[in-house]
This record gives structure tokens, sequence and C-alpha cells, in this order.
């Protein structure tokens, strides 16, 4: 076993010990926190490093300026995330029905990890002074959860299995799901009767499953169809 082997380090050691490969993810957790908690103008970069367990000096190494690590940050939490639904979708075989209760499902667990509807908010909030940041969220969050929302719309529609389809539908979905996310957060503390996560989350699927899927007797016939 080598010294710089991933086993070699003990998880539970001091952070200044673990390998330097593993700074730029810890500063990046740490500096979502940061912004969530604190907001751009509030969050510094001492804070970040405080919470990363580095100095300063190393979270500007990697990052130089907290304007980009402030970019960085939305990069990793959006970017990837909805390329590997995209690559989902490519490599999907079967329903797209279930394939769209998938997608929903991790789309609504993404934006229930801490920190990631406040910093879609801050973003909104700060959209003058970042314009680039605005442009990616737009972008990851918005343009294409909007493209994989119709593909799987479409392709499911050829197979009979939904009624509801095309760009407009598409579009209504991923804001749906953002803004009862958004909603929840920003006014929970003045709803007197707040709905849990999973109240919020199977009215939303029913919701879907009203607007979106077709009846069982036009599957079926779709079905039948495909086969012969």
């Amino acid at each position: 076993m080598t010294p710089d082997s991933p086993s070699s380090v003990p998880a539970n050691c001091p952070k200044w010990q673990r390998r330097p490969a593993s700074r730029p993810r810890e500063i990046l957790d740490a500096a979502l926190a940061a912004f969530a908690e604190a907001g751009y103008e509030g969050a510094t970069i001492a804070d970040v490093a405080q919470r990363a367990g580095v100095s300063p000096g190393l979270v500007v190494h990697y990052f130089r300026t907290k304007a980009e690590l402030f970019a960085a940050v939305i990069e990793d939490r959006f970017v990837g995330f909805v390329a590997g639904e995209e690559a989902l979708f490519a490599g999907h075989q079967g329903s797209y029905r279930e394939l769209l209760e998938q997608v929903v499902r991790r789309l609504w667990d993404h934006l229930g990890e801490p920190g990631i509807v406040e910093l879609g908010i801050l973003v909104k909030a700060e959209r003058a002074e970042f314009p680039e940041a605005t442009r990616t969220l737009f972008r990851e969050l918005g343009e294409r959860w909007r493209r994989l929302f119709e593909a799987v719309l479409e392709a499911g529609a050829r197979r009979g299995e939904f009624r509801w389809h095309g760009p407009h539908a598409a579009r209504v979905i991923g804001p749906a799901i953002v803004g009862v996310f958004e909603s929840s957060r920003c006014f929970r503390a003045f709803d007197r009767r707040p709905s849990s996560p999973d109240e919020l989350w199977h009215a939303l699927l029913s919701l879907l499953e009203h607007g979106v899927l077709a009846d069982a007797a036009c599957v079926n016939r779709s079905h039948q169809g495909v086969s012969q």
C-alpha cells in the first residue's frame, strides 16, 4: 500500500492530513454550506476555509476569488447531476412512465439535499451581480432539464404512455418541482399547517399522473399496436 493510496488515510483523520486531491471537494462542500447559510455577501473565504479545515490561502490557490468559488459551486452542484440524468435517458429501455417518475424523484431528492435550494435562490437574488452564474443555472437547471423532460414525454407519447407532451409541458414540470421546494423552504415558518416532504412528493406525483399519463386502456391499445 502506497502512502498516496486512498485507503492509507483513515476517513476520520484530520483534514489537513488528507491527500491534496480531496481538498477541492472539501472546499466546494464548505462553500455551499457557507453561501447557503450566510448569502454571497455574508460568506467569506476565511469562513469557507474554516469549514473545510484548510487555510484561506489554499482556498484562493484553488479558486482565486470568492466570485469564482461561487461560480464553481454552481457548476459543481448542477452540471454533473443533469448530465447523469441525460445519460440515464440515453440508455433507457422500458417504460417511459417509470423513467419519468424516476427522473422526477431524483430531481426532487437532489433539491432536498442541504443547501441546493438555497443556492438556487441565492443565484436568482444575485443575478444582476453574477449574470454568468445566472446563465449557468438557467442552462443546467432550466434548458437541459426542459430538453430532458421533453425527450422523455415525447418518447412515452409515441408508445401511448403520455397524453400530455411537447415543449410547453416540459417547461412546466421542472419549474413546478423547483417552485414547490422553494416555496416550502422560504415560507414554511409562516405556514400554520405545512406539508411534510413526503406529502408534497405524493401530491406532485398525483398531479403528474393525472395530467401526463394516458389511461390504462390507451396504453394497452398502444402496446398491442406496437407488438402487432
